[in-house]
């Protein structure tokens, strides 16, 4: 297989005409966002390292598009057709949330496919060989399970497997075509200055946290909590400095101190709708900030054997190229 095919779904390409797929190993003739042009860097590298293998580039909101309003057939795709049936990997590029496991986005957004109309344009874009393809989902939170905050370091339950984006649209392709998948459980860093890497379970869960946390602010809860922080420090005779300098403080610096009485309970139920909440999410994910080779599952299927691998492992849960599952489809 001589080449590395990448489709950029993340963002539409003004110099591609209605109607028309170009290719070409420069991805900025093409429009290409930063994420995509990124990935195209990374695998132009590789090229270079390995010198066997060229890379193309095609921009492909309007075929998705098309393909779901069923305008797109073979002969308008032969072109790319032909340097896919020929490349050693295919790389699919496009905007998660950790918070969505049915669709993915563009850069500005908005939403571009299901994960059925990604599998139905793969199947179109992709002819049968005997061959296995290796397939790239470059997409932020593509493997992350509908349940966010499960542990994604360990051990994952075959249900939650089953419920991210990037199983239900390997299951949409694998039963079509002989294919191998990778994906990520975190966001994907796409510069091309560095390899794919992953951010780690901490970060995962500290922006979800940061969501949860801004969404309080405006809420009727927040109204009411201050209701009852008023009525408490007014019964207890304790001024706000008081209770903001010597208790809020205690569990910004150690949020995993266990309250030794009323106000400190009370504290633990206020902190996320507090001044020093930002201070206390840092604290509460500590290691956000390291970066590793983490959070790359691996999704195989042959005859009637599906085998999902956690690539890299994690310290403290599983080991490196651990089995996660290994059975029928799910």
């Amino acid at each position: 297989m001589n080449y590395y095919t990448i489709l950029n779904f993340e963002d539409s390409s003004p110099r591609v005409a209605t109607g028309k797929v170009k290719g070409g190993r420069d991805p900025s003739k093409f429009g290409a966002g930063a994420a995509a042009a990124g990935t195209a860097q990374v695998y132009a590298k590789r090229e270079v390292t390995k010198g066997r293998a060229r890379m193309v580039f095609y921009p492909c909101q309007e075929l998705i598009a098309r393909d779901a309003a069923g305008t797109l057939s073979k002969d308008d795709v032969k072109d790319i057709r032909k340097h896919i049936e020929k490349s050693r990997t295919v790389v699919f590029v496009l905007h998660g949330k950790p918070d969505d496991t049915d669709e993915g986005f563009s850069t500005s957004g908005g939403s571009v496919c299901t994960f059925k109309q990604l599998g139905r344009l793969a199947k179109l874009l992709m002819p049968i060989r005997d061959e296995k393809y290796r397939i790239s989902l470059v997409m932020c939170y593509g493997a992350r399970c509908r349940n966010v905050r499960l542990n994604h370091e360990g051990m994952i339950p075959s249900g939650e497997l089953a419920s991210s984006f990037a199983y239900k649209f390997f299951r949409e392709l694998c039963g079509a075509r002989n294919i191998r998948m990778v994906a990520w459980t975190g966001a994907v860093s796409n510069d091309g200055d560095l390899k794919h890497t992953c951010e780690n379970e901490d970060q995962v869960l500290y922006v979800d946290k940061k969501q949860e946390v801004a969404a309080l602010q405006n809420s009727p809860q927040k109204q009411q909590i201050e209701i009852e922080k008023a009525a408490l420090l007014q019964r207890l005779k304790m001024s706000n400095a008081d209770f903001g300098n010597n208790v809020m403080m205690k569990f910004a610096n150690n949020p995993n101190a266990a309250p030794t009485n009323e106000v400190e309970r009370f504290a633990l139920r206020y902190i996320p709708y507090s001044p020093v909440r930002a201070q206390w999410m840092m604290n509460l994910f500590p290691d956000r900030n390291q970066t590793s080779n983490y959070g790359k599952l691996i999704y195989d299927f042959s005859g009637s054997q599906l085998v999902i691998t956690n690539r890299y492992g994690a310290t403290g849960g599983v080991a490196v190229n651990a089995e996660l599952y290994r059975g029928g489809l799910i």
